[in-house]
């Protein structure tokens, strides 16, 4: 398997254009988000609208189920009233003598009938009573509307059976009473009499027409069954839906929503039972809708949704070129000009204008033009200033070899004279010799490389114990460091023993008592101050000046040449903040303050002189 190379696909994407690099992140991070945001959100509204469609289906269901529900429940009541009803019952139970006695309590029965019937008149469409009292004249019963006797042919019918072996719940039952009357949805109940006989039984039939006027008034194939088997009404036959039957013998609940296959066709079908509590018997519900005709809404409002999208990224797509363009082009003007800096064209450079990234890099880029001629014009004035010092110091290291004898024999006859001090036991002597042997030794050696201040300070301090023996108690010297100075920071060396050789050699060695010389080192922060203080016979103002003149001038006295050289290292090595400064009185002393940067690694990359 070939292993992926990611550097390589690295190095492609950073030798890319900016315009290139700019529509593929627009791409990355702007078109592939938003149409895989959009994909989604179009997915999750096409499932929502879905299931708002089947939700929508089963509720305006449920609302003309609860409508007929309501309807049933008028029906059953009524129906209990009435069996109850003292004027039905007068009318079912009394035997009758003649008939102004029937007719007068028939009026006032068919006055209850006809309340209940125009009180609930979008419920109820008619109500029947069937009486089996032998006392009524059957032909003044065929003459009444809503009274008939209970003949022996009504007997064999299944819906009078039905309701005598359900006298105590009622039977709700759909079909025809007789063969005058249409067929339609109604409730039956017995009248009972004192001893518990049937006497009679009390129909109400539901207002059918509101019921199927609801149906066909649906937008959505809708039909009302009875248990499931015998279609009532709607508008639609179970013909076009062969599958029906056996699809809702499946539902277990009394309100279901399922997606029915039947061939190449899906249908969504809504399901509502509707059972009185105290019968066996059930209407059903049905609403069928095309499953195609849900998708074909809801792929028009995804379309619909889609469109202000697609006009928003070809219009951001046109935006962001048009950016990148013009991004890119003043890109490529900042080239041009970094180019001609970086060839030294400074006058050629032609100005940016704008407050974006890019002005604000021609504004550095300017900026850095300035900085890069000031810089080129304090190198050539520094590496001047370096010659001189180089050329002056070949010179005084001239002088000096000039005056010098031959190291090896001088350190040869120093080391005989230690020698001799041990045989002779001269402590004094012996430790008088080595100082000077190292001090010697240091002073040779010096180069330009940077030596550790502890180096330094243990040099002067040999030198002022040389010079102790020398003086006695003539002059008391003293050095003191500061505990927060590091003795491995780096100092130039050779930078404090001039001045203390000048101290004693212009300063003390015409005290004839109570000379001091004091050396304090100490530190601010990422600075070391090293005072060498005096009260030797110090300079008037006219001295004072020429030594701060020789310390600043290339050329001066020879006299002076140590100081000079020390103060014009240190300016060039640190800058111009640092360096060395005098303040003398005639006849008070002299105090020199050096002044250079607190420095722990070696800036130049040298090892000091060991």
């Amino acid at each position: 398997m070939k292993k992926f190379n990611y550097k390589k696909r690295f190095h492609l994407f950073k030798d890319m254009k900016f315009l290139h690099r700019m529509i593929l992140i627009y791409l990355i991070g702007g078109i592939i988000p938003l149409l895989v945001m959009s994909i989604y959100t179009n997915m999750q509204t096409r499932k929502m609208m879905i299931n708002v469609t089947e939700e929508t289906q089963s509720e305006e269901l449920s609302v003309l189920g609860s409508s007929l529900r309501e309807s049933m429940t008028v029906l059953d009541n009524v129906a209990r009233l009435l069996c109850d009803n003292d004027e039905i019952l007068k009318i079912a139970n009394r035997n009758y003598k003649n008939k102004t006695q029937f007719y007068r309590d028939y009026r006032k029965a068919n006055t209850v009938i006809l309340d209940y019937i125009n009180f609930y008149e979008q419920d109820i469409s008619n109500i029947k009573i069937y009486l089996k009292n032998p006392s009524i004249d059957i032909y003044d019963l065929e003459r009444i509307d809503n009274l008939s006797y209970l003949k022996e042919s009504i007997k064999y019918q299944s819906w009078y059976k039905e309701t005598i072996e359900n006298k105590n719940k009622g039977y709700w039952y759909f079909g025809q009473m007789s063969a005058d009357m249409d067929q339609t949805m109604q409730i039956s109940r017995v009248i009972l009499n004192k001893n518990g006989d049937v006497t009679g039984i009390v129909t109400v039939l539901i207002q059918y027409d509101k019921t199927k006027t609801a149906l066909t008034q649906r937008s959505h194939d809708t039909a009302i069954l009875y248990n499931d088997y015998y279609w009532i009404s709607g508008n639609f036959s179970l013909i076009e839906y062969p599958f029906l039957k056996e699809e809702m013998r499946k539902i277990e609940k009394s309100r279901a929503s399922k997606r029915i296959s039947y061939g190449v066709e899906e249908y969504l079908v809504a399901y509502e039972r509707i059972q009185m509590d105290d019968s066996d018997d059930f209407y059903s519900l049905v609403s069928i809708q095309d499953y195609q005709d849900i998708m074909t809404d809801v792929n028009r409002i995804s379309l619909q949704a889609f469109v202000p999208e697609i006009i928003g990224i070809l219009l951001s797509v046109v935006l962001i070129f048009a950016f990148a363009i013009s991004y890119s082009n003043r890109m490529y003007q900042l080239r041009i000009q970094m180019h001609r800096v970086a060839q030294g064209e400074y006058d050629k450079v032609e100005p940016i204008e704008g407050n974006d990234e890019i002005g604000e890099l021609y504004t550095e880029l300017e900026q850095m033009m300035k900085d890069i001629r000031l810089l080129m014009s304090n190198v050539v004035d520094e590496q001047v200033q370096k010659e001189k010092l180089h050329t002056r110091q070949k010179e005084v290291e001239f002088k000096m070899l000039a005056s010098q004898i031959n190291p090896h024999f001088l350190y040869n006859t120093l080391e005989t004279i230690r020698m001799k001090a041990v045989v002779n036991h001269q402590p004094e002597i012996v430790e008088l010799v080595k100082m000077l042997a190292k001090t010697m030794r240091y002073n040779i050696q010096v180069t330009d490389r940077l030596v550790t201040l502890k180096e330094e300070l243990q040099m002067v301090e040999y030198y002022l114990k040389i010079q102790e023996y020398r003086f006695g108690d003539r002059i008391k010297s003293e050095l003191i460091i500061d505990p927060e100075v590091d003795g491995k920071a780096y100092i130039l060396p050779l930078t404090i023993q001039p001045f203390v050789e000048n101290a004693f050699v212009h300063g003390l060695e015409q005290k004839e008592n109570d000379g001091r010389l004091t050396v304090h080192v100490h530190r601010k922060e990422q600075e070391i101050y090293i005072e060498i203080k005096d009260n030797g016979c110090g300079m008037d103002y006219y001295e004072l000046g020429r030594l701060r003149k020789t310390m600043r001038d290339e050329s001066g006295d020879d006299m002076h040449i140590g100081v000079r050289n020390v103060s014009q290292r240190i300016r060039i090595l640190y800058g111009s903040e640092y360096g060395v400064e005098v303040d003398s009185t005639r006849d008070l002393g002299t105090k020199v303050l050096i002044h250079i940067p607190y420095q722990t690694e070696n800036p130049q990359n040298v090892e000091f002189i060991r």
